[in-house]
């Protein structure tokens, strides 16, 4: 036992509660509340598949106090163990192996699993499946009468579900206590199984270390990237002179938390950064110590090239070393969307039927022969419906004939001698000694024969009903067979279907955000028609009075271009928007950044942020004294606004009223403005009306006040509500 076990309970699978392994395994891993939050799928060519999974799996379990070895996890056992801390692990393991004699092929799979139960109620869930097709060589391969038996239930070799090549299938599932599922990273498991096995996801290496791409790499990682058959993104880092020891720094701690889910490279001088672009193109290029996340599916003539974002490096500093979070649980995001192969469900029907067929091999077991050293009186066989007459030879060394021509007082005495050993009570029947008179004698021997016709009775009555209990044992063992089977089946389809739910919620979600980016694209034209139109009737308004200024370019405003990203408009506010002061946003900020609308959310963060100066400006100098709201109303010539639907000035009372709420929206402030330092921001402006991330802008309006400008607080994702909290 080791020194952080309190028990340990090791047990080999053929009970009723541990036996259908793969059943259990799939149902229990689907808890209500349960949220997938990592899932890798890669294929090797490693030999001894299978065991190799088992050693790497038997290591990690023994790393937690929880020692199993690889064999008895391949031999279906199960271990349990309760630490110090009162954290509970129990192991499983089952393999199974389905021959196909018609094409000489030969499917074998393993599953393991190591459920954890912490004393705060949260649950951590880890299943590992591995699937090594065989293919023979010459006939005699699967002859051998060695090899584990063909599954009871013939299972359907389809070519289109049989797998091509060894994969190996890892799922992280987390059940909170309270609050939202976490993230953690790509487990040890994972990464220790990658560095055994050697994985890949079509052409791309699998690991957990950064991959230096040098000039003459750049042709390979190029087709790494167009793979038609790549399924994990790739994350490109190219040369940060300025920061080369922070950016080492975040790309090899993000290569450990996404491995097996994506891989992280690093172009590693100018020169790599600069074929690379020449490579790729200009729509697909990154440069300036910048971090790109080309997702599956990139094609030389990409129509989104913005669907792979970019990270500039401005990003990376004003994260800090949140960084490498935020990026890794986007990256940890798309894998949990990643759909099974389609040999998955055929495997995991294999695990269930060969627990069934272990169940129904240890149900029908043959009856146990009476272990007494006494002779039975009766010798059934647990397959007799029949006994013997009373003419046989009864269990003993003497045959007795029960007729009266032999009722003699010796044949009385070896009759009593006869059941006497085989334990019969006969002290209702009165014994005759040798003088006795005949018709004593033919008395006794009477009362002798009804005591052994009443035992064959009962005999015989004791050997229908242990037949009959024998093919009722049979037909039991049959139906929990068949009821395993089914169960198996229905947790298969229940997977399939569940997948197929989670898709379509996705599509559902996305189908949202499609019709909303769609409203607003449709608002953003009919704004700049109208602009347009209003260009035009100045430009003819100024053409009557003899200034010409069409087709005139305009000079170049104060104002930079619109910010690329998040952290840009952090950056540009202090120097270009003088009535605005951020407080310690710029984290919060940049993680926005991450998600592929982080460039259209810098946009409109950039005019929300140039509006407020505006507004600003003017009421500080008395040029406005209404709201920020009615400023967006109708805002006067020449002067930024934003769609006053992007505005509220108050929260719900809920929020308003509820601490935990308002102290979420309460921010440092100069003492000029409050003596406590600090003030709640209920005004904010909705970047975005619906989704997740939801960004808002939260501030204080103090351009009527003593130090005549606003305040903010706060830019990021929307902060917690009392639904969402």
């Amino acid at each position: 036992m080791t020194e952080n076990a309190k028990t340990l309970k090791f047990e080999q699978f053929g009970s009723a509660k541990d036996d259908c392994m793969s059943v259990e395994m799939t149902r229990a891993a689907h808890q209500p509340g349960t949220a997938l939050v990592y899932r890798t799928h890669f294929s090797t060519h490693a030999p001894e598949l299978r065991r190799k999974a088992a050693e790497q799996f038997s290591a990690w379990l023994g790393s937690k106090g929880l020692p199993i070895t690889a064999d008895s996890l391949l031999h279906g056992a199960s271990a349990e163990t309760v630490a110090t801390d009162g954290t509970q692990r129990t192991a499983r393991g089952s393999t199974a192996t389905f021959v196909d004699r018609g094409r000489q092929r030969e499917l074998r799979a393993v599953a393991l699993r190591l459920t954890e139960r912490f004393r705060d109620g949260s649950v951590w869930t880890t299943s590992l499946t591995v699937a090594t097709p065989v293919v023979a060589e010459q006939g005699t391969l699967f002859t051998d009468p060695a090899r584990e038996p063909q599954q009871l239930f013939e299972l359907t070799p389809d070519t289109t579900l049989w797998p091509e090549q060894p994969w190996v299938w890892l799922d992280l599932e987390h059940l909170p206590a309270d609050g939202s599922p976490i993230r953690p990273g790509s487990p040890r498991l994972v990464r220790d199984l990658l560095a055994t096995v050697e994985g890949t996801d079509g052409a791309l290496p699998l690991t957990s270390d950064v991959l230096d791409i040098t000039e003459n790499h750049v042709n390979e990682l190029r087709g790494w990237l167009f793979d038609t058959t790549r399924r994990v993104p790739v994350i490109v880092f190219t040369p940060d002179p300025a920061h080369p020891d922070a950016q080492e720094r975040f790309a090899n701690r993000l290569a450990r938390d996404v491995a097996g889910v994506a891989v992280v490279v690093r172009l590693v001088d100018v020169a790599a950064a600069s074929a690379f672009s020449r490579s790729v193109g200009p729509h697909l290029q990154v440069y300036g110590g910048a971090m790109r996340t080309y997702l599956p599916g990139l094609q030389p003539n990409e129509p989104f090239p913005k669907r792979h974002r970019v990270l500039s490096a401005a990003t990376m500093r004003a994260l800090g070393p949140r960084a490498a979070n935020a990026v890794r649980d986007q990256v940890l995001s798309l894998s949990t969307r990643r759909t099974p192969p389609s040999s998955y469900p055929m495997v995991q029907l294999l695990l269930a039927r060969k627990s069934a067929h272990r169940r129904r091999t240890e149900g029908l077991q043959p009856a146990r022969r009476p272990t007494s050293h006494q002779p039975a009186l009766i010798d059934v066989q647990p397959e007799q419906a029949t006994l013997p007459g009373l003419d046989e030879r009864l269990p003993g060394d003497q045959d007795i004939t029960l007729t009266p021509s032999v009722a003699t007082h010796e044949a009385n005495v070896a009759l009593r001698t006869v059941l006497g050993a085989a334990g019969v009570d006969l002290s209702a029947v009165l014994p005759t000694t040798p003088r006795s008179n005949t018709q004593s004698v033919e008395a006794e021997h009477r009362a002798l024969q009804q005591v052994v016709l009443g035992l064959a009775s009962s005999a015989r009555s004791a050997a229908a009903d242990l037949a009959q209990d024998s093919m009722l044992t049979s037909k039991l063992a049959e139906s929990e067979e068949t009821n395993t089977l089914l169960y198996a089946e229905i947790e298969v389809l229940s997977d399939q279907l569940r997948e197929q739910q989670k898709s379509v919620s996705e599509v559902e979600s996305l189908r949202f955000e499609r019709e909303f980016a769609e409203l607003e694209l449709t608002e953003a034209e009919r704004e700049a028609d109208r602009l347009r139109a209003r260009i035009r009737w100045l430009e003819t308004e100024l053409a009557k009075s003899g200034q010409h200024v069409f087709g005139v370019e305009s000079p170049k405003d104060s104002l930079p271009d619109p910010p690329a990203s998040v952290a840009d408009a952090i950056e540009f506010a202090p120097i270009h928007l003088p009535y605005l002061e951020l407080g310690d946003t710029a984290q919060t900020a940049a993680d926005l950044d991450v998600h592929p609308q982080g460039e259209r959310w810098a946009i409109k963060i950039w005019q929300a942020l140039v509006a407020l100066n505006d507004y600003a400006r003017a009421r500080s100098t008395g040029a406005w004294s209404n709201s920020f709201h009615a400023w967006c109303q109708a805002p006067p010539p020449g002067s930024a606004a934003i769609p006053t639907t992007w505005v509220a000035l108050k929260e719900s009372e809920t929020t308003d009223t509820m601490p935990k709420l308002r102290t979420a929206r309460t921010f440092e402030v100069p003492i000029a403005v409050d003596p406590s330092g600090m003030v709640y921001m209920a005004p904010h402006i909705k970047i975005q009306q619906g989704g997740s991330p939801c960004p808002r802008i939260h501030f204080h309006d103090d351009a009527g006040g003593q130090t005549g400008k606003v305040y903010v607080g706060y830019i990021g994702d929307h902060l917690p509500t009392a639904n969402f909290a």
